[in-house]
């Protein structure tokens, strides 16, 4: 995690505004010494925030060590892709891309108009798109972030039509359930949508998306939310300590495949969980 800081004010971020404004970040000699900490049995790297790049030198700094030092590892950058339209960051980046890093960018609305009352940010839709078609014309993968909430959860259709439209060289679309913290759960009135709700209105966007060659994954969802033959693209994807099971998760079936709750959903009671039982 490189900083807590952040160029947009996401509506949903699971992170508070304070974080945000207090910005702490990671200091050169900490990342180095994380650096120094990676063998060759490490399986991926991920590279987040806040926003990674308002530390433009210094994840510039950490891609050309890793480029140098570990090149077989996966590199996922979490990034809301503003900072990828201004021209010397993507000078300094463009020749540290390759295959194997993967850019993993929210896009919540099909329209600046939405996008931006999402993020709270003007102009920001248009600055995530030039950042996105900065990435297309290089060989770094890309992922596109849709988290689903109540403001956007009619424009998903919508949304889909327009990076089909957009012939940008997408490699995955991940729809995110909500991780009701922070901001999030401050908007949780205007916020909150059931995940049976959100997997239903992602249905028709999943069957357009996968039959247009573009992977589809859904991420933060727990079984019971999603119908079965949908379970092969549902990852256990909560970070550990954030997963919760309420107690009658334990006569589930698929508990051990199940990626759970967020810690703050089980809370807040948002979610009714349905065991699931083969024999029924």
């Amino acid at each position: 995690m490189v900083t807590e800081a952040c160029n947009s004010s996401c509506i949903m971020c699971p992170m508070s505004s304070d974080q945000r404004r207090r910005g702490m970040s990671l200091s050169w000699e900490e990342a180095q010494s994380l650096l120094n900490q990676i063998d060759e049995q490490i399986e991926h790297i991920d590279i987040t925030g806040g926003e990674p790049f308002l530390r433009a030198d210094l994840v510039l700094d950490i891609l050309r060590q890793l480029n140098e030092r570990w090149p077989q590892i996966p590199v996922q950058v979490l990034t809301n892709g503003r900072a990828l339209c201004i021209p010397r960051i993507q000078r300094e980046l463009k020749p540290l891309l390759t295959p194997r890093l993967r850019f993993a960018i929210p896009i919540h609305a099909e329209s600046a108009a939405l996008h931006d009352t999402i993020t709270q940010s003007s102009g920001s839709f248009e600055q995530t798109m030039r950042g996105i078609e900065f990435l297309s014309a290089s060989p770094a993968q890309i992922e596109i972030r849709i988290v689903g909430h109540r403001q956007n959860v009619e424009h998903l259709h919508a949304l889909c039509d327009t990076l089909l439209r957009s012939r940008l060289r997408i490699t995955v679309v991940n729809f995110i359930a909500m991780e009701m913290n922070g901001s999030a759960a401050h908007n949780r009135e205007r916020l909150w949508v059931d995940y049976r709700a959100f997997f239903e209105a992602a249905k028709p966007s999943i069957h357009r998306l996968v039959h247009a060659g573009i992977d589809v994954g859904l991420y933060d969802f727990p079984l019971c939310a999603v119908e079965r033959a949908y379970w092969p693209i549902t990852k256990k994807s909560i970070t550990a300590w954030k997963v919760r099971y309420p107690g009658v998760c334990e006569a589930c079936d698929e508990k051990n495949a199940c990626g759970g709750l967020f810690r703050s959903t089980f809370l807040l009671g948002l979610f009714p969980v349905s065991p699931i039982h083969h024999a029924d």
